[in-house]
């Protein structure tokens, strides 16, 4: 069936939405740390959404894409159902050049690195996906966030199908990761250490809360305030977690999360009008960080978030 799967979709032709590369770079924005499940082969990117395999490609001014389905041979699924997947995720409803302008007109700082970091825009994620992601986020790097939620994937997710080579899975729902407490210990075999009983209670409460009726997506359109209060009461989960998972998947759009990269933006950058003084220490206090992430949502306006990202991954091109 997999090898079919292959031999199939290079029989597919691409479809394309006109997205130009400055209102979203792929090889940019997909490896930044909001989503940990998009794989580089060689021009594609290639990832799970909505249970379908999604295959991206980027010209200067349009999104190729094609998907590979959990059949017993690849077909595309209706182009205007794939072309709303893939523009709810990547909010395209939102123009990121107004932005750069408006942010530009706001900071100088933002103003003189835009230029060399265009097209960076938020992803509108799953809840639920997102959530865990970033509890697994806490004192973590991106290369071993993602080979956690891989891992995670492979042996509580449900298959969808294989491209080049390569099997794809669903990321596991709350149901598939509360099934007993011995999920706890298999997710520290997977390396998940102390945020293995994080991510299991997590999914307790998820799923509690879902068998009451509810879904985390139903928060969308809540305030940022009740958003993260919510999200605040799940195990694992501090301001900065919280902060992230309100961008990314609450359409929270002035949330501003403070990780070591943006403390050293700030250090540098911002220290005089946020009113802090420079400290060799990566801890916040937390006046430290409410104090920080509101001056900069008072500085870039309603889509502070969307200027954080670009300062974020400004920083991040920096690190070795």
């Amino acid at each position: 069936m997999d090898h079919n799967i292959d031999l199939a979709m290079k029989r597919i032709s691409w479809n394309r939405i006109k997205i130009p590369v400055k209102e979203i770079c792929l090889d940019v924005v997909l490896p930044s740390g909001q989503s940990f499940r998009w794989k580089k082969d060689g021009q594609e990117w290639v990832s799970v959404l909505k249970e379908l395999i999604i295959i991206l490609r980027q010209e200067d001014d349009y999104i190729l894409y094609r998907t590979v389905t959990s059949q017993t041979k690849a077909e595309l699924t209706a182009p205007m159902d794939i072309e709303n997947v893939i523009n709810d995720y990547f909010n395209t409803s939102i123009k990121l050049s107004k932005l750069y302008r408006e942010f530009g007109a706001r900071d100088k700082y933002f103003q003189a690195i835009a230029p060399l970091f265009g097209g960076i825009r938020i992803l509108r994620q799953d809840p639920w996906e997102t959530l865990c992601s970033f509890i697994c986020s806490s004192n973590n790097s991106i290369k071993r966030i993602t080979q956690m939620i891989e891992n995670i994937c492979l042996t509580f997710g449900t298959y969808v199908a294989t491209y080049n080579g390569v099997a794809f899975y669903t990321f596991p729902r709350p149901a598939d990761l509360c099934t007993s407490s011995a999920v706890v210990q298999r997710l520290r075999e997977l390396g998940f250490g102390y945020r293995a009983a994080y991510v299991y209670k997590t999914a307790l409460q998820v799923h509690e809360w879902e068998s009451l009726g509810h879904e985390l997506s139903e928060l969308r359109g809540s305030s940022y305030q009740e958003v993260r209060e919510f999200l605040l009461g799940f195990p694992g989960v501090g301001p900065k977690v919280a902060d992230c998972v309100c961008l990314m998947a609450f359409d929270c759009h002035s949330s501003v999360p403070i990780d070591t990269h943006m403390w050293n933006i700030v250090q540098k950058r911002y220290a005089k009008g946020a009113k802090i003084r420079p400290s060799k220490s990566k801890a916040l206090s937390k006046a430290t960080y409410d104090d920080i992430s509101s001056h900069l949502r008072g500085l870039w306006g309603d889509y502070a978030g969307w200027a954080q990202s670009v300062l974020f991954i400004s920083e991040l091109r920096k690190t070795p």
